[in-house]
């Protein structure tokens, strides 16, 4: 299944992640490259000061390599023609360790380090979602650069690597500051801070016979594939069924006016169309006599009724309510005509202090435009008898 899977999903977008650990601080050196056919494009290349940053401003959904360089992490050239050298080797407790090491021109040359640096390095990354594909140690790896760079001395790094016929022949470990060294590669101008990264970025798509290093059975690119392809199929999935029902949907929309066309067609005679038509006359004509008396309004007339007496005050009596009324008396032979968005109270009191504290209430109704007072006088009993207009917005 992987090997199927392996041919049409590729892991053709890497980032590089280049870890400096330093005394008491760790920087970041992050290369993303994209994988075109035989040809590996820069798309970027940024620094970073805190993990923090690294996991904010990067695609997490990208698979990483991370490389690890700095303090705990040591540099050896290893000659197998002396016997000191074969008997330091033979003494190493690979369990312990991870390394990355490359066949130089006689020697071998080894980056490693213990291996709780790199689990603890690992467990990071790991817990902020990034998809670690593989582990890399030291710097020795720009040497397979060497035919691009084409330069008898390469800066990787902190490491000035030197080289005699193509081949590696020794390496020295320079003080800081190191001063920066630019290579061009391609199109590309690679700086000696990311010149290893992309040494790595080639092991990992071609897999050179000369290069051996730790194999960590807890990362796997299979992993990462495996996520891919459910992804990718997730989003087929998802884009597959919305299209199938937006595609029923039209066809349904289609068919249907299709349909309902066919059927208005057959059912009415010219006769009933003509019918429809009054019909149709008589319900703008009614429509026109509803809107003209206010029953459309966006809120019922009962509403009205409801928010005027509900802050009546008890010593306040109503006479009369009347929500639209009609403008003028009613005859058999004329149209009835109402006075839209008007409401008129009639009442009496005694107290004339709690008819202007009510007052003040209804201009505060949201739905009042204006209000005027008609008339208001006193009877023999000094009964005050009022008599209101009330405009109100929407209708």
């Amino acid at each position: 299944m992987i090997t199927f899977l392996s041919k049409i999903i590729k892991l053709n977008n890497l980032h590089v992640i280049g870890i400096i650990r330093k005394e008491d601080e760790e920087s970041y050196h992050v290369l993303t490259v994209k994988k075109k056919g035989n040809k590996i494009d820069i798309v970027s290349s940024t620094s970073f000061d805190t993990f923090d940053k690294v996991a904010r401003n990067i695609d997490l959904k990208i698979p990483v390599l991370l490389a690890i360089d700095g303090k705990g992490i040591l540099n050896k050239e290893i000659n197998f023609n002396t016997e000191s050298d074969v008997n330091w080797y033979k003494n190493i407790d690979f369990e312990s360790i991870y390394h990355t090491s490359i066949i130089g021109s006689g020697s071998n040359f080894m980056s490693f380090c213990r291996k709780n640096i790199v689990n603890e390095i690992t467990d990071k990354f790991l817990k902020k979602g990034f998809q670690v594909a593989d582990i890399y140690i030291g710097s020795f790896l720009a040497a397979l650069l060497y035919d691009a760079v084409k330069k008898d001395t390469i800066t990787s790094n902190d490491l000035l690597l030197e080289f005699d016929n193509g081949k590696l022949v020794q390496f020295t470990k320079q003080a800081e500051p190191v001063q920066k060294q630019e290579y061009t590669i391609g199109k590309d101008v690679i700086s000696n801070k990311f010149l290893p990264l992309y040494g790595i970025i080639v092991h990992f798509f071609i897999q050179q016979k000369e290069v051996s290093k730790t194999t960590d059975e807890s990362l796997s690119t299979e992993e990462i594939i495996y996520k891919k392809a459910f992804h990718i199929l997730g989003i087929t999935m998802l884009v597959g069924f919305l299209s199938s029902l937006l595609l029923s949907y039209l066809l349904i929309q289609y068919y249907g006016s299709k349909n309902a066309e066919l059927n208005l067609q057959n059912v009415y005679s010219s006769q009933s169309y003509q019918l429809i038509l009054d019909l149709e006359k008589q319900k703008e004509n009614k429509q026109q006599l509803l809107n003209e008396s206010g029953f459309l309004s966006s809120k019922f007339l009962s509403f009205y009724s409801y928010e005027i007496i509900k802050g009546i005050p008890g010593d306040i009596s109503l006479t009369g309510l009347n929500i639209i009324p009609v403008s003028k008396e009613v005859k058999a032979t004329q149209k009835i005509s109402f006075e839209a968005k008007s409401i008129v109270i009639k009442g009496e009191t005694f107290n004339e202090t709690s008819f202007n504290n009510w007052m003040e209430k209804l201009k505060k109704m949201s739905w009042l435009k204006n209000f005027e007072i008609i008339s208001f006088k006193k009877d023999k009993k000094n009964k005050s008898q009022f008599e209101i207009k009330i405009t109100i917005k929407d209708v």
